[in-house]
């Protein structure tokens, strides 16, 4: 699952399939003599499923142009664990690779249990990757300076 080739096809799977979905129900709606209006209003799940197909593709291509930028080394390490993670994430919350068929409810549970593991292969690089985003402090709450602190005066309050 952490595979590039993979996750660039279930990506793309996902929406040519979602594409000739679409153009098949716009399709049938309109030889029954129905405006296309009325075919993109009837399957709007179907449509907001596209665009976050498309979508989603496009942020996957994105990474995968960043990491051939890269040469070998730590930061493409890292760029391989976060794009990684994006698409994991993706599949696990998008409904649409269940409804439509491309994950089956095992290799469901396989993708939360992946997700956990990239968490903690993640951990040790999360400060760098906050702050490679250049925040400037005041954006941040207090939580993102002192965890202890901010978690014990909000207990205090209870």
């Amino acid at each position: 699952m952490r595979q590039a080739q993979f996750q660039n096809d279930i990506f793309c799977l996902r929406e040519r399939d979602l594409l000739e979905r679409f153009a098949a129900e716009v399709s049938q709606c309109q030889a029954q003599g129905k405006s296309k209006e009325y075919a993109f209003t009837l399957n709007y799940q179907l449509a907001e499923d596209l665009g976050r197909a498309f979508s989603d593709r496009a942020v996957l291509h994105t990474f995968l142009d960043a990491e051939a930028s890269v040469t070998s080394g730590p930061l493409k390490s890292v760029l391989d664990l976060v794009r990684s993670m994006y698409v994991l994430v993706t599949l696990e919350e998008d409904a649409a690779f269940l409804r439509y068929g491309y994950l089956s409810m095992d290799n469901a549970a396989i993708v939360r249990k992946e997700v956990a593991k990239l968490c903690s292969e993640l951990r040790p690089h999360a400060l760098s990757l906050v702050s490679s985003f250049g925040l400037p402090d005041a954006f941040l709450s207090p939580i993102a300076f002192n965890w202890v602190e901010a978690n014990a005066s909000s207990s205090e309050q209870n």
